[in-house]
């Protein structure tokens, strides 16, 4: 019966591919004109960006750190160089507008080091600005190959910038739907993924003019070089790793030594049974709150042997582990989130007429109309307190209590049995002392190192306990390195107490056995990683951005934006990656558009980060080729594509619950958002108290 669903939705995924209308090919252009200014000034080595910035064009403000920008027209000329019809062309206008002003402040930032670039002419032109004029050479915005330029005039500052511009195609969506589809279809997670990247390659050698014979030969070559060796030799992905590695390793050797065992026998006086050790599970999520793959690894590892014992099904693990990693250091003021989160929105606050510096207010008001995240720890409180299921988690859970099959008869954990299935040597006594040593210098080691890679020690960051402090710390920090630097040093100590128990050889062999059993893992993450650059060359993205984010109701923004980031997030499994692309584009847009409302510019502009900061978590946790979904499975060893069809019906739910009781009457009613999460917990309940059972009542 699954795969015949399984199979329908296949082919509706086909069918919608087939019947979508295509994105206007001027939106995309106006969309993406921004990058057209980091093009170097010919005959210099400045950018384009650089030259403005550096221009008559640009003024001293009234503070330090301040500049203003006079900005005229922005035109955006069809064929010929012709003008748009009216009613085009005001959205073309503002959409390229936008796009070069997000361009301009990022370049801004990087040259300022958090000043604020002020704009005279945010939405009016002024006279006397700097205009901007876009348009293509020939042929027209949907001609594959057209020479797309930019040029701009005004206060003595003259530019063009040119380049060959083919717009993404609908056919931009087809690598990541391929590979989900195929993955959700025939459980094959490794060859759906694998014929996704080469899809994908065969889809960029032809938008590059190869013939398809060439592009067919070429995808296995392009599949290795780039894709392959660009992720290979990315040092935040051997990092990433290199974390895996050495805290899998550490996991392994701990087992051995006995430190687990004793750890498992201290936490069981808390876990006498199935619901309690969920309970524990759900609150060592929300402990764990600094990162999200440090709590993944951790509390996925830690608590597999108890929750094994209890004949927990290893589908539920992984939904506790999963949907307290992301949402808890989503929402965390100290954590390796926010100062990314801050980040892509900061530098485009001038737009709404605030400082770059006010950045971290303005997530602290983004938190109450963090719907999803919020919704989504309560939700998994409510699971583990009732202990009632629903849907395909409730089969897993039956079939794992009732015949203590914690994978599915024929499913593929991530880490085979012969890693998850080691336990003290013989003669060694249990010692929870052996696995807190280390794993807590992992959790020193690493802060320590984001706080000392951020600066925190070097006089680098004044006030370092300020809300500001800590934002500037997080946002210079290397988490990637730390992560590795802790995990490694705390795997060496690991070593070391296990040789002191007088393992001896068998300390090694442990940590092979567990590394050796996590080959296929190591496999996924980089393939889902090549899906993600694929996808970055075809421009997925920003063709979603253009097809779905059209719509600019001002009470419907909020959940316009949510379920864009949602999709875009799903498809390319990336909520870092959708969170950089579209938060720089929404401060803006959301601000002028409030302005012309009756909610006003700033309430829609942070309900709008809000709701993209939430929806690019949404896609990511449905997503199969989300890196951090995929981690969950490793550190559970659980079957991959069943954790992504078993927490799928439980994050639409919650989605839906908070567009529902959050987004759409806090916009169109003005509900304060504290009584939206009052009334999205009520109707959670509802739900799982109507619908949901628990594993061990009987059969009707």
């Amino acid at each position: 019966m699954q795969r015949f669903v399984s199979l329908f939705v296949l082919l509706g995924l086909a069918a919608a591919l087939i019947l979508m209308p295509g994105a206007d090919p001027a939106q995309l252009g106006a969309l993406e004109v921004g990058d057209m200014l980091g093009q170097t000034v010919e005959g210099t080595e400045a950018t384009h960006a650089a030259a403005i910035l550096d221009s008559p064009a640009v003024r001293a403000g009234a503070s330090e750190g301040e500049r203003i920008l006079s900005l005229g027209r922005v035109t955006v000329l069809g064929p010929g160089a012709a003008p748009f019809p009216a009613e085009i062309a005001t959205h073309l206008d503002a959409t390229a507008r936008r796009a070069i002003l997000t361009s301009l402040r990022e370049a801004f930032a990087e040259e300022a080091s958090g000043g604020s670039l002020l704009v005279d002419g945010e939405i009016t032109p002024v006279a006397g600005g700097l205009a901007f004029e876009v348009g293509v050479e020939s042929g027209d915005w949907s001609a594959a190959g057209s020479q797309r330029y930019l040029s701009y005039d005004g206060d003595g500052t003259r530019g063009l910038s040119t380049g060959d511009w083919t717009p993404p195609e609908k056919s931009s969506l087809i690598p990541p739907l391929f590979a989900i589809a195929l993955a959700v279809l025939f459980r094959k997670p490794v060859i759906a993924l694998g014929l996704g990247v080469l899809v994908g390659t065969f889809l960029v050698a032809t938008k590059a003019g190869a013939g398809a014979l060439s592009a067919v030969a070429l995808a296995p070559v392009d599949f290795a070089y780039p894709y392959f060796w660009n992720e290979f030799i990315s040092r935040d992905r051997y990092l990433i790793i290199g974390f895996v590695v050495a805290m899998l390793a550490m996991i392994g050797v701990l087992s051995r030594s006995g430190g687990i065992k004793g750890l498992m026998d201290h936490i069981a006086r808390f876990s006498t049974n199935v619901r309690r050790t969920q309970i524990v599970t759900w609150i060592l999520g929300i402990l764990v709150f600094f990162d999200d793959y440090t709590n993944t690894i951790v509390c996925g590892a830690t608590m597999r042997p108890l929750t094994d014992r209890f004949r927990i099904s290893r589908e539920k693990l992984t939904y506790l582990v999963d949907s307290t990693a992301a949402p808890v250091a989503g929402l965390m003021i100290v954590s390796t989130w926010i100062a990314f989160e801050v980040s892509t929105f900061s530098n485009q606050l001038p737009a709404a007429g605030m400082l770059t510096s006010d950045g971290y207010t303005i997530f602290l008001e983004t938190l109450p109309f963090r719907f999803y995240c919020i919704l989504t720890i309560f939700f998994v409180g409510l699971i583990v307190f009732s202990g009632r299921d629903f849907g395909p988690m409730l089969t897993a859970e039956r079939r794992a209590r009732r015949t203590g099959q914690l994978i599915r008869p024929g499913g593929q954990p991530m880490v085979s049995e012969e890693g998850t299935a080691l336990e003290t040597m013989p003669g060694i006594q249990p010692a929870a002392w052996r696995a807190l040593v280390p794993m807590s210098t992992f959790l020193f080691v690493t802060i320590w190192q984001i706080l000392s890679t951020g600066g925190a020690f070097s006089g680098e960051v004044e006030n370092v306990f300020s809300i500001q402090g800590l934002k500037d710390v997080l946002g210079n920090a290397s988490s990637s390195l730390a992560l590795f630097q802790g995990s490694t040093i705390g795997l060496g100590l690991a070593i070391a107490i296990a040789l002191f128990a007088r393992l001896g050889a068998e300390t090694f062999r442990a940590a092979w056995t567990t590394l050796r059993s996590m080959g296929i893992a190591v496999v996924i993450l980089y393939l889902a990683w090549m899906v993600a650059a694929v996808c970055g060359d075809l421009g997925t993205a920003p063709y979603l951005t253009a097809l779905l984010g059209d719509s600019m109701n001002p009470a419907l923004l909020p959940t316009i934006l949510f379920v864009l980031s949602g999709v875009v997030s799903f498809a390319t499994g990336t909520s870092w990656g959708t969170m950089g692309i579209l938060l720089p584009l929404v401060v803006g847009l959301s601000f002028a558009i409030g302005e012309h409302g009756d909610m006003g510019g700033h309430l829609l502009m942070v309900m709008s980060i809000g709701a993209v900061l939430e929806g690019s978590i949404f896609g990511d946790h449905c997503s199969p080729i989300s890196d951090t979904t995929v981690l969950s499975s490793v550190a559970c060893a659980a079957d991959h594509v069943d954790h992504v069809r078993t927490q799928a019906p439980y994050a639409l739910l919650t989605m839906g619950v908070g567009i529902v009781c959050g987004y759409l009457p806090c916009a169109f009613l003005g509900m304060n958002p504290l009584l939206g999460l009052l009334l999205g917990a009520l109707a959670l309940t509802a739900v799982l108290f109507t619908f949901g059972k628990r594993a061990d009542d009987p059969v009707i």
